[in-house]
């Protein structure tokens, strides 16, 4: 049985080892010893990976597939981190290296973006930088649009708060499509940078709205402004290879 190694077993990581540890040997890392203990408990083999702990990296890096998944606001020096992590001799060794990335790479202005927009103004610095860190080291990098699924769903943190512009698109994805989409760029061997993001965009004012009734917390105020910013994240790279979003309709899900 092949290994499958995630660095950053969070909400994401955590349901994607679960979702693979029958066809894969499952590691994990965590930052703290109580979370070792946790994951340990699911059936993974669970070590300790921090700024200030590297003393388990030579065993999370002995693995076929690599998954690194950190948010950088976690983090004191972010870059410094994944430096640490990608100049171990042992990447190379690894069959394919996934590294998460975010939409918010593209910037924050009008348009519809895809994979081969040249960046010159991201919306986030430190994510820009990360990817040009380890882009020639990783096999795949997979730009994350906001996640929702499970306990995460639209407006539950914007109750009873001002929405200056509600007709705004959002742009998302489902941890399960993430999950999917990783299962399938493994099967179908694929490489290079893929936007994961639903193809439908429904309003603030919409998603917000009908979320507010179905789970029961306040509308948010929405401020009558019809200004907005139409940027849209492609996530179709991915489906002309043949993989399929199923859920791609907020409202349903």
């Amino acid at each position: 049985m092949k290994t499958f190694t995630i660095l950053g077993a969070g909400w994401l990581g955590l349901e994607l080892a679960i979702v693979l540890k029958n066809d894969f040997k499952i590691k994990v890392s965590s930052r703290t010893k109580d979370k070792v203990k946790i994951y340990e408990e699911e059936g993974f083999s669970s070590y300790i990976l921090n700024e200030e702990n590297f003393n388990f990296l030579d065993e999370l890096l002995d693995t076929n597939y690599l998954f690194i998944n950190f948010p950088p606001s976690k983090f004191e020096d972010y870059l410094s981190f994944l430096n640490k992590i990608y100049s171990s001799k042992k990447i190379k060794n690894i069959e394919k290296v996934f590294f998460v990335s975010s939409t918010s790479i593209y910037p924050n202005i009008e348009g519809l973006f895809d994979e081969d927009y040249e960046i010159k103004e991201p919306s986030s610095k430190i994510v820009f930088e990360a990817e040009n860190l380890v882009k020639d080291k990783s096999d795949v990098i997979l730009r994350v649009a906001g996640l929702v699924g499970a306990s995460r769903y639209f407006g539950k943190r914007s109750a009873n708060k001002v929405i200056e512009f509600p007709k705004t698109p959002i742009n998302f994805v489902h941890r399960n499509d993430v999950i999917n989409a990783t299962k399938f760029i493994i099967e179908k061997d694929l490489n290079g940078i893929f936007n994961l993001c639903s193809n439908t965009h429904p309003t603030k004012e919409e998603i917000y709205s009908f979320n507010s009734k179905k789970y029961g917390f306040e509308k948010p105020i929405f401020l009558e402004n019809e200004n907005f910013l139409n940027r849209l994240i492609d996530g179709r790279k991915i489906e002309k290879e043949g993989f399929s979003y199923k859920y791609e309709n907020p409202f349903e899900f």
